[in-house]
This record gives structure tokens, C-alpha cells and sequence, in this order.
């Protein structure tokens, strides 16, 4: 390989910022440099090489080299005169390019580019893989579509599949001379690599059908190669010509040093697993103590454990992952829950913890990340963030016990956050890998070989859940476990979700049937019984009972809501609609006599005011709330109240609502244990009255009419949608006349989701019932539909259409579009954005609305100030995706930090 070759040619010039060096990089050396960090990543130690290694019957070298290989050709579209022509001031002394067409960076980018001369050179391609020429001709097209299928994994390191649809006149953007150099190249590097892989492999249909199962995480090492091997800082440019074998030894060194400062080097030393005691400072629940005594072993496993809320799943969790770790079952896990508000808390208790599970060296620090769209404004995750190997001193010196951290090149994007060896944050992150959305593929291999832990799984609507099921399936596959957290879960979820599993698994099907609860629930794959039940005993101090009233008319809640206020009692009312929630807060603040202690909440409100309203809420209705805080408070708000707020209220009112939604909401009335002043206290019990539920809901009736529901609660009926099974909650509760649990907690929900009780569903609510069944069977469908279908491999047949990272591919159902509209202000002649923060303004001014209903019909901005929004835009690019609002203009619409969006009250004419 000497150095007159024709394929020494330009890759990028070197910017100003990079301090001199050479003035641009040799392509071939960026493809080097590329396959080095592939080289380091796919270490023949490393669990993930072993496993594809032995899935794909290679030895890890053989893998090792064969993707080295596959990776030097990453870039071979741009070898196109084209693309060199970018750069004529630096190309012109290398290709003298002349191709007939300009570079087409949208439709002809260089990864299509680079399938053209794979297609052209294919035959060099595949003799260089196998070391001699090819058999039969029947054998050579088998040998071709496996290589294919590499090539798919290589050429899509833009983090999407190549369109391989090749017009004839894409060759216009080459010309001979760039053949040539292909040619060339493809010889010094297989030289160089020499992959020697046999003949009988590469031909097997078999072989092929294993290839594309892992072509997803091969896929996600050649995106994650590609951005580290275009790192200029560790990359430096060399453009003076020197054989490849001698390039090669600086690019692995650049490679290793490259690794190291991103902590992808690593993987965590898990400490043996001895007792609870050892890890959590408090006796074991009945939960906890099954997690860290329940038989495991190394293979993948399915567990979903259904308690109460209090009842320590998380520990229980986290005791599972412990365990399951030290085995050798995971590399890591991902604390998923649904709301970024819950991770947030989540991710404290997490990072705490894990700095106990695993074995540190001297100055090593655990690795843990935070992975949701405002991770940037947890405190918490951006003091833990450093660029070195060591732990910020500033933060080191304020919490001199705090280890954990988290390496700058993770943090810097969610899409690489799933990468680190343990994270929290939204289950959407990790949905987000079964759907057909650019670096897809990346998030996929962040997820390999971890233990993915989901709380609150029951709140997952029929999309999440379709997606869940593609997920699970997907991961059992790639040597994951799987822990899912739920307080209500039904039995025919429980069993299909169990039933994804064992069929991920090849089981013959074995489904769930104990109804005791709370119950743990294990599902194995290479023990009998592959199902195992275990019922948990039930603590008599989690055992609490609700009474259960109901009140038919808004006046009476009003009227409820006004007698413990006078009594001094906290009270929080929760309405379906946001519209609800208004007409409710407007009328007590016009009745109580210190309106100024009644709050609300609901989503229309910008970042910024909700973050206030759940500190003003926690402060007031929290666990160390006190009696002056406390007394005659009133918070008025929508479902976001039960999602993530530690809240406990004296009194409660709720809409009527699905069953599950009205248990939870029940248990933040009277969460903490109380004395007669309204103080918390640890031990004993609750001094304040009996708690009761008070359920706004239509008066009964045996035989209802159609129009049971709609008659008097419209928007009810709009948001859930089946009267009829509000009914059959209702019916249940009327009958048992509290809600007691967790002894009443099956009995509850299966009178609402069992086949036997759905048929109950009287005959005037049934028709709503079976447009509801029919919404949801297509809103599974749609889902299922959106997911990647993996039979075909990382290829463009793997969905219809591939999305971009600006295009909205939601991992939860809305049938109502919605809008991320920007609030600002003017200031001095300039848009500014409401919330005044120097950081975050932008996220913290920001609420989402309904497209059709409330975006499109926002005032326009005044011409005068369309400058300035360019200027806005200029500052904050994301901004030009959302709608821009000044809210001093619009005489239709407003927004106060007390109310949130509303409509302004109409006056008659």
C-alpha cells in the first residue's frame, strides 16, 4: 500500500476553532478512524461481542474484523466528484472532479451515493469478505443478499435506511475516476483486515434470517462508530499521504482515547448481592423481601409486580436489578416512568442506590444519566454532568458522599443517553426504539442487554401498549429483562402481557390466573414452571378504606368544598376538562373568602407556572405541609394531579371516572398519617376524620338510557368515551360503598374490565361501548402499524416511511393534533419569551394546545415585529418548529400565571 493512490482524497476542512493542524482530512483516514472506534467497541471481552459473536457462529475476532471491514466502506459515497467538489479548493489537486451533477445533499447524500458503488463493486466487496472467488451461482446470490444486509448496516450510519431505489442517472454524480479510487480502496482495506469468513456461512439461508435479526444493533454500532470517528478533537486532521497499515495504528489510539472520555469503555463491576439490609436501611415489605429472595438466574425474565402505592416496589425493583445484575443477566438498566415530573424524582432515589450496587476503583465514579425532553432543568443531573474522568470538584465538595456522575458526550443528547450504563427517565425514551424515527437503531443498542424497569403500567392507553408489546418482544431477543411496577393492573393485561413474552420466547403459552392481590408475577424462559405466581401477604399497615359518597349536582360540590373549608380542612376537586376545572375555580373564587388560597391546575399552563403550582402545591398539601399551611386550602385540577404530585388532601371530590383513575386518585385522600391539627406523623394512626371519596357522577339508574352520562356530563362522556363502564365502576361502588385496600383492589377493576362484567354493560349504553371497542382495536392497529417491522432487518422495508428528528412520531394515542406554542412578550421593540430564566426560557415559555381548536385561531403576529422574530429564531433554531404567541395581542385568547390559557369571556351584543 504505498501512498500514490487514487483514493487520497478529501473528507472535511478543518475550521478555525480547531487550532491550526492541517487544512483538511484524508477520506480514507476518516474511514480508518471510524472502523478504529468499531474496533474498541466490539472488544472480544465485551458481553455484546460475544453475543453476536455466538449468535452469528464467528468467533469475536472474526466479528471483529469482518465489521472493521464493513465500516472502512461507510463513506464510500464520498468518493463521488460530486461530493469532492464541495471543496474544489482542496479536491482539485486530488480528483479534478468533473461529475455532471451538483451534490444533492437531501435526495443523493452520500450514504445512497455510497450504494451505488457498493452495487457497482459488489464482486470485490464479497471476494474481499470470503478470500477467494465465489461457488456456485446459487450460492453467490445467497452470499450477496447476506452481504447485502451489512451493507444496509454501514451505509445507514445517518441513523435511518438507505433508500436503495437506484435511478440511472444517479452514476452522473461520479465519473470513472471515482471507480477507480473505490476499487482501490476496497483492496488496501480488505488488505489490511482481511476478514476471511467462510463460504458455507455467508450462504446460509439460516445465517442470513440471524444477520438481520442483529442488523438492528449492528445498525446502532455504525451511528455510534460514525459521530465518534468524526470527533476533530480526538481525530485530528492529517492530510499528507501514508499507507493505511500505518494510519491505522494512530487511528486506534485516537480510537481508545476517544472511548475514554465518553465512558462507553466501561462496564459497571455489580457488587454481590448479600442482603436487603445490606443495600436499604429499613425492614423489609412482604414485596422486598420476594424480590431479594425469588430464584433468578442469567437469562432473560419477565416479572411485574402489582402492590399498592407505598408498598416499595420501587425498592423491590431495584432489589430485582441488583440481583440480576450480579448474576450476569444485564450490563445495565433503565428506570422508565410516565412523566418527566416522576422520573425527575425517580432519578434522585435511583442515583443514590446504584453508587451501592456496583464496585468502584479509585476516582471511578458511577455512571447514570437522565433521559427526557427537559432533562437540562433537573439540578440534580446538570451538577452531576462532567467532561473528565473525575467528578466536578465544586459538586464533589458540596456532597462529599456523592459519586455518581455523568460523562458530558452522554448527557449532551437523549439519543445517546440510553448508551449509558444506567438511566431515568420517560418509558417514551425507550418506546422511541421500536419506531421508525432517525438514530432508532441507537437507542436499540442502548438498550441491549439492560434490564428495563417501567412504573405505573397501567396507565398506558391502548397505543403505549401496542408499543410495549413490540418493545418486549424486541428485547427478550436481545438479552434483556424486563420488571414492570403496577397498582391496578387487569388480568387481561397481566396476561398479555405474559403472553408476549413466552411467545418472544417460543413458549407454548401458559397464561396468569391467580386474582389475589398484591402478587408477583415471574415469566422465564428456561425453567419450569415458565410462569410463577407468588401471592404477597398483605400489610396490615397498608390496609386503609375509603368511604365512598356521591354527589350529583355541581352546587353540592360547591357545597362541599365551602363546609370543610370552614372547618379548615385542605381540599383538592378534580375535574375531567380543563374547561371543568375553570368554571369550578371561577366559581369558589368568587365564593370563598380567602380566594387567594385556592389553586389551579392543569396543563395549559407554561413550563414555567406549572413547575410553581406543583412547588406551591407540595409545599401546602405535601407530607410535611403544616396545619397553617394547610387549612382551607383548595386545589382545583385536571388528571395531572394524580400523575405526579405527592399530594394528601383532607377532603376529595372527582368526576366520575374509569375505576383504576378513581383508585388512585383515592390514594392521595388522607396519603399520610395526620393528627387532629393536620401534622404529619410516623407512627399511629390518622386522628382526622374517616376519609371519604365524594364522586360527582349522574344519579343512578338500573336501567340507564343512552343518554345517562351525556345528559348531564357531555364533556365526561368526550374524554373516556364508554358510559358504560363508568357505569359498571359506579355500580361496584355503590355496592361495596368504600374502596378498601388492597383488599378490595382486584374486585374493583375486574368489575369493569372482565369479559364477564363488559357483558353486563346494560342495553341503552352498549352501542357507545362498541364504537369504544372499535376505537380501540384501531387505535392498536395504528400502533402496530407505526412500529418497525424487524423481519426484514435494518433495511428501507422495515417501515413505510422513515421520520426525521423534527417530525412528531408520538409513542401516545391523541386523536386531537396538538401544537408547542411559544408565549412571549415585547420588550424595547423585540420578542422575548414570558418566562424569565437566562437558560431554559424558551422550554419554560412553552405550552401545548390543540392545533384546530386553539393554535390556528391565536392572533398573528403584527407585521412590525416579524424582524424580530427572525432574531428569536436566530437565537433558538427549535423555534421556527412551534407557533409564537403574544398573548397582549389577541383579544380572543389569553394567559395569566393563575389560570393558564383560557378564552376570554365573550361580552354580549
Amino acid at each position: 500500500m504505498d501512498n500514490d493512490k487514487p483514493y487520497f482524497s478529501y473528507w472535511g476542512k478543518a475550521s478555525a476553532d480547531l487550532g491550526g493542524g492541517d487544512a483538511y482530512h484524508q477520506l480514507a483516514y476518516h474511514c480508518l478512524d471510524v472502523a478504529a472506534v468499531s474496533y474498541r467497541l466490539l472488544h472480544k471481552e465485551r458481553p455484546l461481542t460475544k453475543a453476536i459473536a455466538e449468535f452469528l457462529e464467528l468467533s469475536p475476532e472474526q466479528l471483529r474484523t469482518l465489521w472493521c471491514f464493513m465500516m472502512s466502506l461507510h463513506d464510500l459515497g464520498k468518493y463521488a466528484s460530486a461530493f469532492q467538489e464541495l471543496n474544489l479548493s482542496v479536491s482539485a489537486a486530488l480528483l479534478n472532479p468533473r461529475s455532471k451533477k451538483e451534490y444533492d445533499g437531501r435526495e443523493y447524500r452520500h450514504d445512497r451515493l455510497g450504494y451505488y458503488f457498493w452495487q457497482q463493486h459488489e464482486t470485490e466487496i464479497v471476494q474481499a469478505i470470503c478470500g477467494q472467488s465465489l461457488g456456485s451461482m446459487d450460492d453467490e446470490i445467497a452470499i450477496y443478499e447476506a452481504v447485502d444486509v451489512l451493507a444496509q448496516c454501514v451505509l445507514g450510519h445517518h441513523g435511518q435506511p438507505i433508500n436503495r431505489q437506484m435511478p440511472p442517472w444517479i452514476k452522473s454524480f461520479t465519473e470513472v475516476r471515482n471507480h477507480d479510487a473505490v476499487i482501490a480502496f476496497i483492496a488496501d482495506v480488505s488488505e489490511l483486515f482481511q476478514p476471511q469468513i467462510n463460504i458455507e456461512i455467508l450462504s446460509s439461508a439460516d445465517w442470513r434470517t440471524r444477520l438481520e435479526q442483529v442488523s438492528w444493533q449492528l445498525a446502532g454500532l455504525a451511528v455510534l462508530a460514525d459521530w465518534m470517528g468524526s470527533d476533530t478533537h480526538f481525530f485530528p486532521y492529517v492530510s499528507q499521504p501514508q499507507p493505511l497499515e500505518q494510519y491505522w495504528h494512530c487511528a486506534l489510539a485516537c480510537a481508545e482515547q476517544a472511548l475514554s472520555h465518553t465512558d462507553l469503555s466501561r462496564t459497571p463491576t455489580v457488587t454481590p448481592f448479600g442482603a436487603f439490609s445490606d443495600i436499604f436501611p429499613f425492614s423489609p415489605t412482604p414485596l422486598q423481601a420476594w424480590a431479594a429472595s425469588v430464584e433468578i438466574n442469567d437469562q432473560p425474565q419477565l416479572f411485574i409486580l402489582e402492590d399498592m402505592t407505598g408498598a416499595g416496589k420501587t425498592e423491590a425493583a431495584l432489589t430485582l436489578t441488583h440481583r440480576l445484575m450480579a448474576a450476569g443477566a444485564a450490563d445495565g438498566f433503565y428506570f422508565g416512568l410516565p412523566t418527566m415530573a416522576t422520573s425527575n424524582a425517580m432519578f434522585d432515589r435511583v442515583a443514590d442506590h446504584y453508587t451501592q450496587m456496583v464496585k468502584l476503583g479509585e476516582g471511578e465514579q458511577a455512571s447514570i444519566t437522565l433521559a427526557h425532553g427537559a432533562r437540562d432543568m433537573n439540578d440534580r443531573f446538570r451538577e452531576m454532568v462532567h467532561t473528565t474522568g473525575t467528578v466536578d470538584s465544586n459538586y464533589h465538595q458540596r456532597d462529599a458522599t456523592v459519586t455518581a456522575q455523568c460523562n458530558a458526550w452522554l448527557a449532551d443528547s437523549r439519543k445517546k443517553a440510553l448508551l449509558a450504563p444506567v438511566g431515568v427517565g420517560t418509558i417514551d425514551q425507550a418506546l422511541l426504539a421500536v419506531l421508525p424515527r432517525r438514530h432508532q437503531s441507537l437507542r436499540l443498542l442502548g438498550l441491549n442487554r439492560k434490564i428495563l424497569i417501567f412504573d405505573e403500567i397501567h396507565a398506558a392507553d391502548e397505543y403505549m401498549l401496542a408499543l410495549l408489546e413490540s418493545l418486549l418482544s424486541l428485547h427478550l431477543h436481545q438479552g434483556g429483562s424486563v420488571i414492570l411496577l403496577t397498582a391496578t393492573l387487569s388480568q387481561q393485561q397481566r396476561q398479555r402481557l405474559c403472553q408476549v413474552w413466552q411467545q418472544a420466547a417460543g413458549l407454548a403459552p401458559v397464561m396468569p390466573s391467580q386474582d389475589h392481590f398484591p402478587l408477583a408475577t415471574q415469566v422465564a424462559i428456561d425453567k419450569a414452571p415458565a410462569l410463577k405466581e407468588t401471592a404477597i401477604a398483605r400489610q396490615a399497615k397498608q390496609k386503609r378504606a375509603v368511604a365512598v359518597d356521591m354527589l350529583t349536582q355541581f352546587d353540592d360540590c360547591l357545597a362541599t368544598v365551602l363546609t370543610a373549608v370552614a372547618k379548615g380542612q385542605c381540599v383538592v376537586w378534580i375535574r375531567n376538562t380543563v374547561d371543568d376545572a375553570r368554571e369550578a375555580y371561577e366559581t369558589l373564587m368568587s365564593r370563598l373568602d380567602h380566594p387567594e388560597r385556592c389553586h389551579l391546575f392543569h396543563s395549559r399552563f407554561i413550563l414555567a407556572d406549572r413547575k410553581n403550582i406543583e412547588k406551591t402545591v407540595l409545599d401546602n398539601f405535601g407530607k410535611s405541609s403544616s396545619q397553617s399551611e394547610r387549612q382551607g386550602r383548595v386545589l382545583v385540577a385536571t388528571q395531572v394531579f394524580q400523575e405526579s404530585l405527592d399530594a394528601d388532601a383532607d377532603v376529595m371530590i372527582s368526576d366520575i371516572c374509569p375505576i383504576d383513575d378513581l383508585i388512585q386518585r383515592a390514594g392521595r385522600l388522607h396519603r399520610h398519617k395526620r393528627n387532629k391539627q393536620g401534622v404529619y406523623i410516623a407512627q399511629g394512626d390518622d386522628e382526622r376524620d374517616p376519609p371519604v371519596l365524594y364522586i360527582h357522577a349522574p344519579s343512578w339508574e338500573d336501567k340507564p338510557k343512552a343518554d345517562w352520562l351525556s345528559r348531564h356530563f357531555q364533556p365526561t362522556q368526550f374524554v373516556y368515551r364508554s358510559p358504560g363502564r363508568l357505569w359498571l365502576g359506579l355500580r361496584k361502588l355503590r355496592q361495596l360503598g368504600e374502596i378498601c385496600m388492597p383488599t378490595h383492589a382486584r374486585e374493583l377493576v375486574e368489575a369493569v374490565y372482565s369479559d364477564e362484567s363488559l357483558a353486563q354493560i346494560p342495553t341503552a349504553l352498549q352501542p357507545m361501548e362498541e364504537e369504544y371497542l372499535g376505537k380501540t382495536y384501531s387505535i392498536g392497529a395504528r400502533a402496530q402499524s407505526q412500529c418497525i417491522d424487524w423481519q426484514y432487518g435494518y433495511c428501507d422495508r422495515s417501515a413505510d416511511y422513515w421520520f426525521d428528528d423534527e417530525t412528531d412520531i408520538s409513542t401516545r394515542y391523541n386523536d386531537i393534533e396538538t401544537v408547542d406554542v411559544l408565549l412571549v412578550n415585547e420588550q424595547e421593540g423585540e420578542l422575548v419569551p414570558i418566562a424569565k430564566d437566562n437558560r431554559f426560557a424558551v422550554a419554560l415559555s412553552t405550552v401545548k394546545l390543540s392545533k384546530r381548536k386553539y393554535a390556528e385561531q391565536l392572533a398573528p403576529l403584527p407585521e412590525r415585529l416579524e424582524p424580530t422574530l427572525t432574531k428569536l429564531i436566530e437565537q433558538h433554531p427549535h423555534v421556527k418548529y412551534m407557533k409564537i404567541w403574544l398573548p397582549e395581542n389577541d383579544s380572543r385568547f389569553a394567559y395569566s400565571e393563575e389560570k393558564g390559557f383560557y378564552e376570554r369571556p365573550q361580552e354580549a351584543t
